[in-house]
């Protein structure tokens, strides 16, 4: 079975969060079992060099009432760039752009015309959160494919919706500007659009799935998604192990296999070094991610300011909101147990991983997460809060039968709030106290198998169900 893979970012050519490690690790996976290509813009990040990404001699164009786009196509490990530079040659991947309607529209056709080129009939085109969603409609009317259209909601709260000038633009026919496709207050919703016209809809979790049928997390199209239920399955995302492995990993200071050795704990004391923090006996707890309110950052800094004086190291690494970065840096200038990067830098981030105790996900709503997964490869516990994802793969260690239900075990707190997150991180201490259980702890959670060798395997089922092929 041919598929053809769509996604904005592919890790390590471009990546702004767990969309690029999925659409490299998932492939990756389903490549082992079927034919696979996947396709991505050719921004002007991306180090052409570093990766040995090398010109093809397949170029077209795509000429729509929104202008004339000539295409030239890249490619490198089973991976195809589509490079224009008026459109992908900017400082940012998506940024706060006024044509990003267009950027990413004419993307999703130059996709389909890159397939008519290639000459081969995909199965399946699989395609990835709002910046690929335009693909759904096109395959099925403009470019009459018979390929099934299987849609991944990353993160409903990022849907694409533009003014209806779009249509127009983008060519999509007014027929599919209506409510049951992609007319939503009177406005284009690009994802809402995908979830008219695929054939399959998953999301990154179980939980998530249900929860995006609700009002609290559907984003406003919680009634629309609750009638295209029928099509919907929640699959959990998974890890590559090659790419995180503490074993073999070039990023981190010592290399280690067992999360209990000297080599783990030389990273925890090179990494205080590096950051200036002091007392390698402290517990050290970890923030990697974004500067959202998804992310919970607001109970971050509270349960920062509280921490202050405590025996405890807090680092930090993220960038995001403006207000959340200056408010970061207020603080990291008055707080001697706290340290601050602003930015992400992957090598880091994975020393972060590598030194830390506890690694902290205090997440108002998470589809999947990976952080929590990648901790328990490291030796770190997470604490999280019980949403999306988390909620899937992390059990409170005080939960009975926690080390027996092929879930990585952590410190759960449910609601929303400081005092929730304060208390968490006072049981999470009361673990690290208790050496042999935070030792069975991490021990355990390295034997969970969180990688994509079964969880592929449910995205081929999808497939040939879809395909009639299972």
């Amino acid at each position: 079975m041919n598929i053809l893979f769509a996604s904005s970012e592919i890790y390590p050519y471009a990546k702004s969060g767990g969309l690029a490690d999925v659409s490299s690790s998932l492939p990756k996976a389903i490549a082992e079992y079927e034919k696979i290509i996947s396709v991505m813009p050719l921004y002007s990040s991306v180090d052409l060099q570093k990766y040995d990404i090398k010109k093809t001699n397949i170029s077209f164009s795509v000429e729509l009432k929104a202008g004339f786009f000539a295409f030239e196509v890249y490619s490198c490990d089973g991976v195809y760039f589509l490079k224009n530079d008026y459109l992908f040659a900017r400082g940012a991947m998506y940024g706060d752009y006024h044509d990003n309607n267009i950027r990413f529209g004419v993307f999703c056709h130059a996709v389909l015309e890159f397939v008519k080129l290639l000459k081969i009939e995909f199965k399946i085109i699989h395609i990835n959160d709002w910046q690929t969603a335009l693909i759904a409609l096109l395959a099925k009317t403009r470019y009459g494919l018979d390929a099934k259209i299987v849609f991944t909601i990353h993160n409903l709260a990022y849907q694409g919706v533009f003014y209806k000038d779009t249509v127009d633009l983008l060519e999509m026919g007014w027929d599919s500007f209506t409510l049951e496709k992609f007319e939503s207050y009177d406005m284009v919703n690009l994802l809402k659009g995908a979830v008219a016209y695929s054939d399959k809809i998953t999301t990154v979790s179980k939980t998530y799935a249900k929860e995006i049928l609700t009002r609290e997390y559907g984003c406003m199209l919680e009634n629309f998604l609750t009638t295209n239920s029928y099509k919907l399955e929640g699959i959990l995302n998974g890890v590559d192990y090659k790419e995180f492995d503490p074993l073999h990993d070039a990023n981190i200071y010592s290399r280690y296999d067992s999360v209990i050795s000297k080599k783990k704990a030389k990273n925890k004391e090179l990494l205080l070094e590096e950051l200036g923090l002091n007392d390698v006996n402290r517990p050290l707890m970890v923030f990697i991610g974004r500067f959202t309110s998804q992310k919970g950052v607001e109970l971050l800094l509270e349960m920062v300011h509280f921490l202050k004086d405590s025996e405890i190291n807090i680092a930090i690494i993220g960038d995001g909101e403006r207000f959340f970065v200056d408010r970061f840096l207020e603080l990291s200038s008055v707080y001697k147990n706290l340290s601050i990067t602003i930015g992400y830098n992957e090598a880091l981030a994975r020393r972060f991983y590598a030194s830390a105790d506890f690694l902290l996900m205090p997440s108002l709503y998470e589809p999947c997460g990976l952080n929590q997964m990648i901790a328990y490869r490291y030796g770190a516990v997470p604490i999280v809060r019980k949403t999306g994802g988390l909620a899937d793969s992390v059990v409170d260690f005080a939960t009975h039968n926690a080390y027996k239900n092929d879930i990585g075990v952590g410190v759960v707190f449910e609601r929303a709030d400081s005092f929730s997150i304060l208390h968490a991180v006072l049981r999470a201490l009361s673990l690290f106290c208790n050496k042999d259980m935070y030792i069975k702890t991490i021990k355990y959670n390295k034997t969970i198998d969180n990688s994509w060798s079964h969880r592929a395997k449910e995205y081929i089922n999808i497939y040939k169900s879809l395909t009639k092929e299972g």
